[in-house]
């Protein structure tokens, strides 16, 4: 693939005290390996944001700190983590700009239950105090490679369509999670212990949430999480072609 025909894809980092970034060098490495281009953005004044979505051909919503309980209507909870208010409506009107331009989306972990949250949804603000039923872990304590716990993904997905495989181990490192979806998105994957752990908008070309990180499987060599980026990356170059 010639540089020009590269298409750029914005990545946001972790954010901290709203002026500190941090971002783990894989999302870009499996982005670079897919044949993108990444780039990772800061946060811009809102009046810029539509103009920053404009220019990139995709974009990947990381993870990172506990969302704001306030942005889905809820007092916070006793065992809340840090938050970071300009760093999450930051990524909101992210979010929401790009599924108006229809562009490629993911969001990776937190990227995925802001994701919900900007289409209406709500999260469970600590999972072991909040979930109902049986839990499995979460928050593993192995490397970033080990895969912890099972997911089962819906056959009629497009995350499915993309993996080729019905059901896997996945990583895990989150001890908030999706609790009420969006209206506007439909569940393409669960836990075993029925957490969700993917969502798709059946109204965008490409627009979806993976609770787990297929960017360090990816990596690994693994084909089904590699051709998750591939898959994302060439809807990124059709769009990067269509705007030209």
């Amino acid at each position: 693939m010639a540089i020009k025909d590269k298409p750029v894809i914005g990545i946001t980092a972790q954010v901290e005290e709203d002026q500190t970034y941090s971002l783990d060098p894989v999302y870009s490495q499996a982005i670079l390996q897919a044949g993108g281009l990444p780039l990772i953005v800061p946060i811009v004044d809102e009046a810029d944001i539509p103009l920053l979505c404009e220019r990139l051909d995709g974009l990947i919503v990381t993870g990172g700190g506990d969302i704001n309980p306030s942005l889905y209507g809820e007092e916070p909870h006793i065992r809340l983590g840090a938050v970071y208010p300009g760093s999450d409506i930051y990524e909101e009107e992210l979010i929401l700009n790009f599924l108006k331009l229809d562009k490629p989306f993911i969001g990776m972990c937190r990227g995925m239950q802001m994701f919900n949250v900007a289409l209406g949804g709500t999260v469970y603000q600590d999972l072991e105090a909040q979930y109902e039923g049986t839990l499995y872990q979460h928050k593993q304590r192995a490397m970033r490679t080990h895969r912890t716990h099972t997911v089962k993904l819906e056959e009629d997905s497009l995350l499915y369509k993309i993996m080729k495989e019905k059901e896997f181990n996945v990583n895990s490192f989150h001890h908030q999670g999706v609790k009420d979806v969006s209206d506007k998105l439909q569940v393409s994957a669960r836990a075993a212990d029925g957490l969700v752990e993917a969502l798709e908008s059946p109204n965008h070309q490409f627009a979806m949430g993976i609770q787990w990180h297929p960017e360090e499987f990816a990596l690994q060599g693994d084909e089904a999480s590699r051709n998750i980026f591939s898959y994302f990356v060439k809807e990124c170059l059709v769009d990067k072609k269509q705007n030209q």
